[in-house]
């Protein structure tokens, strides 16, 4: 039986909201508060997910972080995060939590505002284009294991390859198998992906105290494949360019892809020199954590309310 089955099956009880109710106060109290991550679902599906981890509260992702930090508690307290800044996505699940008073962060990297289309879309968009074949692999590429490769290894060698290489040599690969597809499916390549939210949006949004945009980076890279100086400026200027446009300040950093081997070993205290928090998408609760490798619990749209129940028990 499949993992994902058998949970569903554990998630049976939680259909009951008071079976939910008593875990949560209870693990609550031993292992603090929480931080749901999602990037993108309808405002519907959200609320669902929001409305079904009642009695928990969502309070301010600085106002939690602040808690935890202090020694405080964060029992019955969750905070509600998005990521990568989809602008529909922002746009609807913005127009949902003011509607009903909830605080959200959307962490945003700033390249992707600018224009720059971001690395896994393109592995997308290589993906629904490349025919199945068999190709030659370019000599700059020391990630390949062979010289000739089919579509299926590429797609996965792509993949692996965000997790930990460098933003250059990744912009440089999938820029080379883009360039296979021909002019005709090139000229689909800007227009396929869901746009991001605006800077102008971005403005008019943050005049909304329950509104907040923090830092997803610059080229949205594993910054265990930078150096410290790269990452630096990933963190920085990311930073800079938020703040100039929602002049509010900047708290929380977002590592890209957010494992561990994503992350690396340096990030973590560079973030720590210029925010107060740092999120991954390591599953977890606050309590005794790093808050600058802070867990969070991830959502997707399949997640039933139950299933919802299920993660934030489960940490």
């Amino acid at each position: 039986m499949k993992l994902k089955s058998i949970k569903n099956i554990c998630s049976v009880p939680l259909v009951f909201p008071g079976f939910f109710h008593l875990l949560e106060s209870f693990i609550g109290r031993k292992f603090g508060g929480f931080i749901c991550c999602w990037h993108n679902l309808s405002a519907e599906r959200f609320q669902n997910h929001v409305e079904a981890l009642h009695p928990a509260e969502p309070i301010p992702l600085e106002e939690l972080v602040n808690r935890f930090r202090s020694g405080k508690s964060t029992k019955g307290c969750y905070a509600l995060t998005f990521d990568d800044g989809i602008g529909s996505t922002v746009r609807d699940i913005s127009k949902k939590c003011i509607n009903k008073g909830w605080p959200v962060t959307f962490y945003v990297p700033t390249g992707y505002l600018d224009g720059e289309v971001l690395p896994y879309q393109k592995i997308e968009f290589i993906n629904k284009y490349l025919p199945v074949d068999e190709y030659d692999i370019p000599d700059f590429s020391k990630n390949f294991v062979n010289k000739i490769a089919n579509k299926k290894e590429i797609i996965k060698t792509l993949t692996d390859l965000l997790y930990f290489e460098n933003f250059t040599v990744v912009k440089k690969t999938l820029d080379y198998f883009i360039n296979l597809l021909g002019k005709e499916k090139k000229t689909l390549f800007n227009k396929e992906f869901p746009r991001p939210i605006s800077w102008n949006e971005i403005e008019d949004l943050s005049k909304n105290t329950a509104i907040s945009f923090q830092s997803h980076s610059v080229t949205h890279s594993a910054l265990s494949g930078l150096s410290e100086k790269e990452i630096e400026y990933e963190m920085i200027k990311s930073k800079e360019m938020i703040e100039s446009h929602t002049n509010r300040k900047v708290h929380s950093f977002c590592y890209p892809y957010g494992e561990k081997k994503s992350i690396g070993e340096i990030a973590p205290r560079i973030a720590a020199k210029h925010f107060s928090s740092a999120v991954t998408l390591l599953r977890g609760r606050l309590e005794k954590n790093n808050p600058f490798y802070l867990p969070r619990i991830g959502l997707y749209s399949e997640d039933t309310s139950s299933f919802v129940r299920l993660k934030a028990v489960l940490g």
